[in-house]
């Protein structure tokens, strides 16, 4: 896969995903965590707007590294993908420390976007 298409891949995934938590960051607590009592639900809602921000950010980087030369994309490359295999870590760390559930969903996605980035960063040769 050429770097400029993994790189708007993984741009416009994390750019949806921040986008909708800043839209709608009451509705995805309602749906992640079921009925919160209001200040909770005004305290999660804060913290999916700043996650949304987060995705944005990761967004904005991705999107404007699409022209990099084959050193600088294969090391942003792996990069990213070893922070989604982070992210996915910690997200099993939280179901076993009792702090909730493991959302398979969101998951899955950063499991697909790490293996997009280890893919296309993998075929890269740096002279």
């Amino acid at each position: 896969m050429e770097t400029a298409v993994a790189f708007t891949i993984i741009g416009c995934v994390l750019g949806f995903v921040g986008i909708m938590f800043n839209i709608f960051p009451k509705q995805i607590n309602q749906k992640l965590m079921g009925d919160l009592s209001d200040e909770a639900s005004q305290v999660s809602a804060g913290f999916r707007i700043i996650l949304g921000g987060v995705g944005i950010t990761l967004a904005i980087v991705a999107l404007s590294s699409r022209n990099f030369s084959p050193a600088e994309a294969k090391s942003l490359l792996y990069a990213l993908g070893t922070g989604f295999v982070v992210i996915v870590t910690i997200f099993a760390t939280v179901k076993l420390r009792g702090y909730g559930v493991f959302p398979i969903p969101p998951a899955i996605m950063f499991l697909v976007l790490a293996a997009i980035a280890f893919y296309t960063g993998s075929g890269l040769t740096v002279e």
